[in-house]
């Protein structure tokens, strides 16, 4: 197939990208400038690349309706602000909606499993409600867009990643908590650490991608969850990688030692499940669950 893609400059969707490759078939991958696209020969990436942003929503319409599939994974915040890259997101979902209308071609979104917000003590699946007053819930209207373009006569589906456990971006989540733990002398979790967090590698990310390309139903949402783990666990994880000690941190010590957003999120007690991507699409996380050690100590030493 022909696919375009978003977001194959990111650390998802070069990984996406890449499978989609090695199975054969031809990406065309949406890139903002020449800087992107020499950036996506850098990173080795066999994609063909249009010159079109998140902004550009008519060409990336029809370059949707030149193609037998279309994936998007871009996110842009400018500024902090989530309403404005939701609205954008939302442009973006209907164009490509509309573009493939009646076609029966396949059209993956991204979300994130964050837009429940805390779940309670038991995993839960991808129709459980949203926490009241979690602000990333906003992004479930994206879901909406894609699941309604299901009755559109579009294969849509949405994949909701979670946190990566191997990424050696700095703005990622373990890179932050280890590059704390090195400047501090000390590996922190928040309050007892005995609170869970849904976590993927994203290895296994990717491979859930192609297997929705390839057989989603339409309207489905599938979780990115590859393990529920103890936030507590990051932390003396981290401690025996660094070999320093591992403390608790106040939500105020927490925001300064990570930022705000990351202390909010590992404040969460978010725990998903993965039965639907296992049962329909035939998905297995394995990376996550018999990496996540090996993974923390790699990135301990390469941040």
């Amino acid at each position: 197939m022909r696919i375009l893609i978003t977001g194959a400059t990111g650390y998802i969707g070069s990984r996406v990208a890449r499978r989609l490759h090695a199975k054969g078939h031809a990406v065309l991958a949406a890139v903002r400038d020449e800087a992107s696209a020499r950036r996506l020969r850098d990173m080795g990436v066999l994609a063909e690349p249009l010159r079109a942003s998140l902004d550009d929503v008519e060409i990336l319409a029809e370059a949707a309706r030149a193609s037998d599939a279309a994936v998007h994974i871009a996110f842009e915040m400018r500024g902090g602000d989530l309403r404005a890259a939701v609205a954008q997101e939302r442009r973006v979902a209907q164009a490509l909606a509309d573009a493939l209308a009646g076609t029966g071609k396949c059209l993956l979104g991204t979300t994130a499993t964050g837009v429940v917000g805390n779940t309670g003590p038991a995993p839960v699946d991808e129709d459980h409600p949203s926490e009241p007053g979690h602000g990333a819930a906003v992004r479930r209207e994206v879901e909406g867009d894609y699941l309604a373009a299901a009755q559109r006569g579009v294969r849509s589906a949405v994949i909701r990643p979670s946190i990566l456990t191997h990424s050696d971006a700095p703005h990622a989540v373990v890179p932050r908590l280890v590059a704390a733990a090195r400047r501090e002398g000390v590996a922190h979790h928040l309050g007892p650490g005995d609170n869970q967090v849904t976590c993927v590698h994203v290895d296994d990310l990717a491979d859930l991608y192609v297997l929705a390309l390839e057989k989603a139903p339409p309207g489905r949402v599938y979780n990115g969850a590859g393990a529920n783990v103890a936030t507590g666990d990051v932390a003396r994880s981290i401690g025996r990688a660094l070999e320093v000690p591992v403390a608790s941190a106040s939500r105020e010590q927490a925001a300064a030692l990570w930022g705000p957003f990351f202390a909010m999120l590992l404040a969460l007690d978010n725990r998903m499940s993965n039965e639907r991507a296992r049962r329909e699409l035939g998905w297995q996380p394995y990376r996550t669950t018999n990496r996540l050690e090996d993974d923390i100590a790699l990135l301990a030493r390469a941040v």
